[in-house]
């Protein structure tokens, strides 16, 4: 926490989208809210997010986030749709029937799926939205203006569902834990995945 000052001041200058939500906490957590605004003379709101963002990182470093996986065997992928890191990702693959990763080293996922691999689009908070079957081709786009950094690979027998697949019916299907916050990961048991979703739909 000893740059979270200079996080702030910084983050000034960066506009934002926001979404309202409200947290309940304990009184003695609000206090040390109100108490480090006051200190930065900075709002509540500033310092709250702040604080979120850092334990964000820390999440992320904890559950292995930027690790790939060895998935030389998996023939069954869950790929994050990136919602919350830039909405428009999520409607950019579902839109255009896609698998797409961005910016070194999360693009590079794309690489790992084969031609015929089953690929399932989660997004943040919903669940399972859609999934088709992989190319085998990586392509490349430009994203944002920086070259070459969006990979993507096309989804062969694309099917958005009508009834997402939660990320508690994906744990209950698979029997285990999932990582759904991960870039891609392997899912070794994915025609259960595949089973569960022909009953739902």
């Amino acid at each position: 926490m000893s740059d979270l000052k200079s996080l702030i001041k910084e983050s000034k200058v960066i506009k934002k989208d926001l979404i309202a939500s409200t947290v309940r906490m304990p009184i003695e957590m609000y206090s040390f809210i109100e108490g480090l605004a006051d200190q930065l003379t900075l709002s509540k709101q500033e310092v709250t997010l702040k604080l979120i963002e850092e334990g964000i990182k820390i999440a992320e470093k904890e559950l292995n986030l930027d690790v790939n996986e060895d998935e030389k065997s998996n023939t069954f992928h869950l790929l994050n749709t990136n919602r919350r890191y830039d909405v428009n990702d999520n409607e950019y693959m579902l839109n255009n029937g896609v698998a797409a990763a961005f910016y070194d080293p999360w693009k590079f996922n794309i690489d790992r799926i084969k031609k015929g691999d089953v690929v399932f689009l989660y997004k943040n908070g919903v669940g399972i939205v859609a999934y088709g079957k992989g190319s085998g081709q990586r392509l490349k786009k430009d994203r944002y203006g920086d070259k070459d950094e969006c990979y993507y690979q096309e989804l062969k027998d694309f099917k958005i569902l009508t009834k997402p697949l939660t990320a508690i019916e994906i744990k209950k299907t698979l029997g285990q834990n999932v990582v759904f916050l991960r870039t891609m990961s392997g899912m070794p048991d994915g025609q259960k995945i595949i089973d569960r979703i022909n009953k739902k739909n």
